[in-house]
């Protein structure tokens, strides 16, 4: 009886020693692939006569069987090749295997179009509701892969992207 007792428990430490490594075995064995980034347009949240907020939407699709966090978003805005905004260290998480749809959070307060006023104004005046911008977005960072025992392992990659949209002006 005292044998049994001892090898039951010897072979529940056995077990939750193993789970954990065949975890841990699938990380250092796969091979990491980088994530790819689509830009997939805006959402007008709000707007008003002295700001707008909008969402820009991307999508994430995380290639590897391990979920990835500590990823970044970085973005700059111009207009007419002049930054008006700046967004840093946007924090994600990509699901593993799949795709992950990001909103980038940005609040255009038409003050920091000072520099662009006269083309602003312009467009305002002949009728046109948009604004042409320039999305320079970094998604990047050091991320940790993890699984469901928890295990990180650190990995690092950036992803650059560039489109033009249009915004609303009112």
């Amino acid at each position: 009886m005292k044998y049994s007792y001892s090898i039951i428990r010897l072979v529940i430490l056995a077990l939750i020693l193993a789970l954990p490594g065949c975890s841990f075995t699938k990380l250092i064995t796969t091979r990491f692939e980088k994530p790819t980034f689509t830009y997939k347009g805006f959402e007008l949240v709000d707007a008003s006569q002295s700001r707008i907020i909008v969402n820009f939407l991307f999508s994430a699709h995380n290639p590897n069987e391990a979920g990835l966090k500590n990823v970044t978003c970085t973005y700059e805005l111009f207009v007419e090749e002049k930054k008006i905004l700046t967004g840093n260290d946007i924090p994600l998480s990509l699901t593993p295997k799949g795709d992950t749809e990001i909103k980038v959070p940005a609040t255009i307060a038409y003050v920091d179009l000072f520099s662009v006023l006269g083309s602003v104004v312009q467009r305002i005046l002949s009728g046109q509701n948009t604004m042409p911008i320039t999305i320079n977005a970094v998604f990047a960072g050091k991320p940790a892969t993890y699984s469901v025992a928890g295990i990180e392992k650190k990995i690092s990659f950036e992803v650059r992207l560039i489109k033009n949209a249009d915004i609303p002006l009112r």
